[in-house]
């Protein structure tokens, strides 16, 4: 039957098996003590023996220092463990934990957004007064998503994707301008926002971008997205000859503007490009239904061809997987899709992100852990490279030896010569092996191995030549 072996015994047999360095100091003292009493003549194998027990003794002092807190040796695992950690953090920061984002909407999509979402206390809504402002939070990083209108420039490291509803143009013409070239001052919404910059495009494609004049008041004059009373309502300057807007056609700010506007001498107008149309993905062919916008009235009193504004949803390049769940939330309280052609806020960034750079921080941490291994390997490269150079030092010295010719007393001069090779060779093996027990990393250097190779293979070159000298050769006969 075994007995079994106790976790104090099995510790006391792991210490014994470790090379003790005093030991090595000990033999190699002796070696040299032994050249200087018997081949003191060969200076040159007293100098290589002096250097081996220098060699252990520096070996000594680097294993104290090794033996401390703070060590060349231990920075490669502190470095991993410490990378671990943190990609631990990281990975649950990314996909476990409670996710919060910052949504820029306009004022007038942030009150019907806030009544549908369910997790109020992750989704914070930030009121904007429109696209431009939603993609300036974007770019500063003090929003995560924001609802924008086609029209506006989406920087192209943001991730977007196309919603399925989307807002029309509608151009009111004064009576008396029969087309939109002839218009010299145009009412539209906030300057710089959505209507603002899509009516530029327009302007330009009508030839009066620089001659028309703008007046950013339509929210004024519709009374915002309340009911609106008399004094509430803007008066409009004579002087204005059309009206530009995207809007969304549910919106209840265009109850009875229709009206208002009929009843100022403004008609419903087709906003027609023509083929430049064709060159703004954000436009889609549209018309507005006779009636639509005033039932009661019948406004308008025909058909009449306009075009739809994409609305996109974009999101930050860094959006975590935690984030588009929310990002999902979102799409279903607004009651769009997120399916479009452009890069997916619920594909490109799981894919990309989920899966790439989790990826990639792995082989990084895994490159910066070798790298750091190399560097502890560069701090014993003057050691090895010591140890090598006795190794070839006493190659040299011992090819000279000639243990075959030459008087009794030379052979067994060499023989002895010879022998002092061999234990200098397996005491510098010795303490390459001892360097690898105090720092397991140097088993990744190739010298440890080289080192020990070459000692191994002089030494058996040299014990040949030994046992060569020892057979008596019989003399050769005379002619």
């Amino acid at each position: 039957m075994t007995k079994a072996v106790s976790p104090k015994s099995r510790a006391a047999l792991r210490e014994s098996l470790r090379l003790k360095i005093d030991s090595v100091v000990e033999s190699s003292e002796h070696v040299l003590s032994h050249v200087r009493d018997g081949l003191s003549k060969h200076t040159e194998l007293e100098a290589i023996a002096e250097s081996v027990v220098n060699a252990a003794k520096g070996a000594k002092q680097v294993a104290k220092k090794n033996n401390r807190l703070l060590g060349w040796h231990r920075i490669p695992a502190v470095f991993l463990m410490l990378s671990l950690a943190l990609f631990g953090i990281w990975l649950y920061r990314q996909f476990f934990s409670s996710a919060r984002i910052v949504v820029a909407v306009s004022a007038r999509d942030a009150v019907k957004l806030k009544t549908s979402l369910s997790r109020r206390s992750q989704i914070t809504l930030r009121e904007t007064e429109g696209s431009t402002e939603s993609i300036g939070l974007l770019n500063s990083g003090k929003a995560q998503l924001a609802f924008v209108q086609g029209g506006i420039e989406i920087p192209e490291e943001m991730l977007r994707t196309e919603l399925e509803s989307s807002e029309v143009v509608l151009l009111f013409l004064k009576d008396g301008i029969t087309e939109p070239s002839k218009c010299q001052h145009i009412l539209t919404s906030s300057k710089g926002q959505g209507s603002h910059t899509v009516a530029k495009i327009f302007a330009k494609a009508w030839g009066i971008e620089d001659s028309v004049k703008y007046t950013f008041e339509w929210r004024k004059f519709t009374g915002g997205d309340r009911a609106a009373t008399e004094q509430d309502l803007w008066t409009m300057d004579p002087g204005i000859d059309a009206v530009f807007v995207v809007v969304d056609p549910m919106s209840t700010s265009l109850d009875g503007v229709a009206l208002r506007l009929k009843d100022l001498g403004f008609r419903l107008v087709e906003p027609s490009i023509g083929a430049m149309s064709l060159r703004l993905p954000f436009l889609k062919p549209a018309h507005v239904p006779q009636g639509f916008l005033d039932p009661v009235s019948h406004l308008p009193q025909n058909d009449v061809a306009t075009y739809s504004v994409a609305t996109y949803l974009v999101g930050r390049p860094d959006l975590t997987p935690a984030q588009l769940g929310l990002a999902d939330e979102i799409q279903e309280a607004s009651n769009r899709s997120l399916n479009g052609t452009s890069p997916s806020l619920s594909t490109a960034t799981e894919v990309v992100q989920g899966v790439e750079a989790t990826f990639g921080i792995v082989v990084y941490i895994g490159l910066a852990f070798l790298a750091l291994l190399g560097l502890d390997v560069v701090a014993y490269r003057r050691h090895f490279n010591e140890l090598n150079t006795m190794v070839s030092l006493i190659s040299m010295h011992q090819s000279s030896r000639d243990v075959i010719h030459g008087t009794p007393e030379e052979r067994s001069q060499n023989v002895a010569y010879l022998g002092v090779c061999s234990d200098l060779l397996g005491l510098i093996a010795v303490i390459t092996g001892y360097y690898a027990q105090e720092n397991s990393s140097l088993l990744y250097n190739r010298m440890v191995e080289i080192i020990q190779d070459r000692c191994n293979g002089l030494k058996i070159n040299i014990q040949l030549k030994v046992l060569q000298a020892a057979i008596s050769l019989p003399q050769p006969r005379k002619v």
